[in-house]
């Protein structure tokens, strides 16, 4: 699994380098906006020639379960059958790395069993976080869509 996570994480540093703490307001502030359940949807794209055409406007509900530590982020994810099973039937996965931006947006990989990964960029308010995701194997591009989430705990 650390092979995986170091292969796909890009391992994109968190803060500048010889930064030695971050604002401590920022961080407080960030620590308890993030971590938690976050619940809702995702919904495919439809792009022309996306490679599972079939899967346009598929609509999936998905938790994203993620832990702050100093702005770096970790959790998982899961996925359940809405208007269509999740891709590849991928109804877990880990996030293998994650950060928290300006305090509102958040950037998370995830991996899935099948091999694929998944980028998903938000912005978080209080209690919701909505923005993109896009998911690739092999190098190439599988689906994008965007999803919508609602904080539950």
């Amino acid at each position: 699994m650390a092979i995986l996570a170091g292969c796909a994480g890009g391992a994109v540093p968190t803060r500048p380098p010889g930064s030695t703490e971050t604002n401590g307001a920022q961080s407080e502030m960030a620590r308890g906006g993030v971590t938690g359940r976050w619940d809702g949807s995702s919904i495919a794209g439809c792009q022309p020639l996306q490679p599972d055409a079939w899967r346009c406007n598929a609509v999936e509900k998905i938790t994203l379960r993620i832990f702050e530590k100093d702005l770096s982020l970790s959790g998982d994810y899961t996925c359940i059958t809405g208007t269509m099973v999740c891709r590849e039937n991928n109804n877990h996965g880990v996030i293998v790395h994650g950060e928290l931006r300006d305090n509102n947006l958040v950037v998370l990989r995830v991996m899935l069993p099948d091999g694929s990964s998944c980028l998903f960029n938000g912005h978080r308010s209080e209690e919701t976080l909505a923005g993109n995701y896009f998911c690739m194997q092999g190098g190439g591009f599988i689906e994008q869509g965007r999803f919508t989430l609602e904080k539950t705990w």
